[in-house]
């Protein structure tokens, strides 16, 4: 199907809009003269929304009668709404709006005859790198990307699990035919928080006696240059393509230092060995249970987590959809000093 590479030429709808995401690509798409249309909770806060007097359409993504209405007239869909969290249980929330969730919106959009229907994901949908014996032997072991076979079925972490899951189904679906199917897997997002004093919260963490010196690499990306990078995949992508939208790749000891440079605060590391995580996550889950506490967020699976290297590549991105991101170390300067512009967190009550 041969389409526009200008956005302006189609209504675009926004699901999971009042997250931070959301709102960033709020942001973007405003600035460039573009009022999307936006999918909300019934108990979503809509102020930042409000402010550009967008279209707000309520619906529960469970719900088909509700997503009919949500999508009728849009020629864009961009999919971000998901649960985002590591806990363990839950397995069927986390499948009922990760994974059936996403389906259901895409049914929704082929029956509306939506043109374009953009998923956004995780890298962690894509795959991680093993830390065995053959990447020991390198300096830095290989980088993910796209074409990598997904190897993170053994850890049973839900959110991982259903992200993955929704790639597949919607991959089988979108086999059929329109509406076009992109996908994006943004990495670790790094956004202000929703007080946007993240300089206060940093050096109260950083007050801690001891902070764990993890022997792992992570990929973190800016928000406000994952939210170009989904607009120029929507305008730009190939149908059935994904695209890895990540950042810097850094140890997770380079991180912990470069955000003390910023607060003249030095932490105190201590490397633990990993079975210690492993003792500490079984307590965890037992003493859990005796208190018949029900929300599981330290387990046995969440360590194995450690046993990876969580970096990735965008050189598919770079090329195709001249995707580009800023340093880390740039992101953390504005994050930890409060001055993080160029986002929603820093528009007026006009929006400027």
């Amino acid at each position: 199907m041969k389409m526009s590479k200008k956005l302006s030429d189609y209504k675009i709808l926004i699901t999971g809009a009042s997250g931070s995401l959301g709102k960033q690509l709020i942001h973007e798409l405003v600035d460039r003269g573009i009022k999307p249309i936006v999918h909300v909770r019934e108990n979503s806060d809509t102020d930042y929304i409000d402010s550009h007097k967008l279209e707000k359409r309520i619906a529960d993504l469970r719900n088909e009668d509700q997503l009919e209405k949500l999508v009728e007239g849009v020629d864009m869909v961009i999919h971000t709404a998901a649960w985002v969290n590591f806990r363990q249980d839950r397995l069927t929330q986390f499948t009922g709006i990760n994974t059936m969730g996403a389906l259901a919106m895409y049914n929704a959009a082929r029956k509306a005859g939506v043109k374009r229907f953009l998923h956004v994901s995780t890298v962690a949908a894509v795959a991680a790198m093993r830390r065995n014996c053959d990447n020991k032997k390198l300096r830095w072991p290989p980088l993910v990307n796209e074409e990598h076979e997904f190897n993170l079925d053994r850890m049973r972490i839900p959110y991982i699990l259903t992200k993955h899951a929704a790639e597949v189904e919607l991959r089988k679906a979108a086999a059929a035919g329109d509406p076009e199917l992109v996908i994006v897997n943004p990495s670790i997002m790094i956004a202000p928080s929703r007080t946007g004093d993240d300089r206060r919260k940093a050096t109260r963490w950083f007050s801690k006696l001891i902070m764990p010196d993890i022997p792992v690499r992570v990929n973190l990306v800016d928000i406000r240059d994952v939210a170009p990078g989904i607009l120029a995949a929507l305008a730009r992508g190939r149908n059935g393509e994904r695209y890895i939208l990540a950042g810097d790749n850094i140890t997770a000891r380079e991180l912990v230092l470069a955000i003390s440079a910023v607060l003249a605060k030095l932490p105190h590391l201590v490397r633990f060995p990993r079975a210690f995580y492993d003792f500490l996550a079984r307590v965890a889950v037992t003493v859990g249970r005796m208190l018949g506490r029900r929300k599981v967020s330290f387990y046995p699976d969440l360590v194995k987590m450690l046993d990876y290297d969580w970096a990735y590549s965008s050189a598919k991105a770079r090329e195709e959809l001249g995707y580009r991101n800023r340093s880390i170390f740039i992101t953390l300067e504005d994050l930890l000093t409060n001055n993080f512009t160029g986002s929603y967190i820093k528009e007026g009550p006009n929006g400027k």
